[in-house]
């Protein structure tokens, strides 16, 4: 009897061993590796494809743009011209449309632009129109296309720090140049470096150099006196904005208080200007 048992347990063992010995040699050849998708990776995707939206506005003692005050346009400059700026933005994933307005309260400059813009991580594209004018000019038909113009950007920020800006305008009713004879369109463009350096964790310096890189008789004029000539624009390559700025931002729940205090310098026209900006997001 013991010795039966003794075969029938040599018998189980050897059975085993043959079992694991099949199943070692199936193994030697690694099944390839699918890596699980993880909660954050998920979450990333939904994001891509969310609707989102933000809205605030900012008060500042002047409305500068490419180192020009726009209340100038009006024919009575001003160093100090109050403007309220009010903006709302409805987003899909990485693309979004944005409106946004200016009204000064000094020289009666009005300005109304719609964008529309593609974000992803460090590269901004952006089409937008502007719709301006002073006074009575603004009131014109809105789709007259008297007071519009049309401008591609495109933005892209080296190491969260350097920012290079490139802007084209694609129409505008008196965006021309005579060369030959003959009248072309000008494409008038702006081109501009941002370096932004942060200091602790509530103060950012940014400090900015802009140009128009050829004749943009759109936007950049000569200077008469102490008026601008927007009959004569300025020739060639000019250098319109030089300038740094100090901004912070606070925050309240889902409230956000951005304030800064800058100085520009346009080489151009030779005037310098003052800057104080304060507003709210959410």
């Amino acid at each position: 009897m013991t010795r039966k048992v003794y075969l029938l347990l040599a018998a189980m063992m050897l059975a085993i061993g043959v079992e694991a010995s099949s199943f070692t040699a199936d193994t030697t050849t690694p099944m390839p590796e699918v890596a699980p998708l993880s909660v954050e990776d998920e979450d990333e995707d939904d994001d891509d494809w969310e609707f989102w939206w933000s809205a605030g506005f900012d008060l500042t003692s002047n409305y500068m743009w490419r180192g020009f005050d726009q209340s100038y346009r009006g024919g009575n400059r001003n160093m100090f011209d109050p403007s309220f700026q009010p903006g709302v933005t409805l987003g899909f994933g990485k693309f979004y449309i944005e409106l946004w307005g200016n009204a000064s309260l000094l020289s009666d400059y009005k300005e109304f632009d719609m964008f529309l813009g593609f974000e992803h991580e460090d590269l901004l594209i952006t089409i937008y129109d502007v719709f301006c004018g002073v006074g009575a000019d603004f009131n014109k038909p809105f789709f007259s296309g008297e007071n519009h113009s049309l401008t591609a950007t495109i933005d892209y920020t080296f190491f969260d720090r350097l920012r290079l800006h490139w802007a084209t305008t694609f129409l505008h009713p008196d965006d021309f140049v005579v060369k030959n004879g003959k009248e072309r369109r000008a494409f008038s463009s702006y081109f501009e470096v941002a370096y932004t350096q942060p200091v602790g964790d509530c103060l950012d310096i940014e400090f900015v150099a802009g140009a128009s890189p050829w004749t943009g008789p759109f936007w950049c004029p000569t200077r008469v006196g102490d008026e601008y000539d927007w009959d004569n624009p300025a020739q060639g390559f000019n250098v319109t904005n030089l300038g740094v700025k100090f901004s912070s931002e606070f925050s309240l729940g889902n409230l956000s208080f951005p304030v800064s205090l800058g100085y520009t310098y346009n080489p151009l026209s030779n005037y310098h200007y003052a800057l104080l900006s304060a507003g709210f997001a959410f």
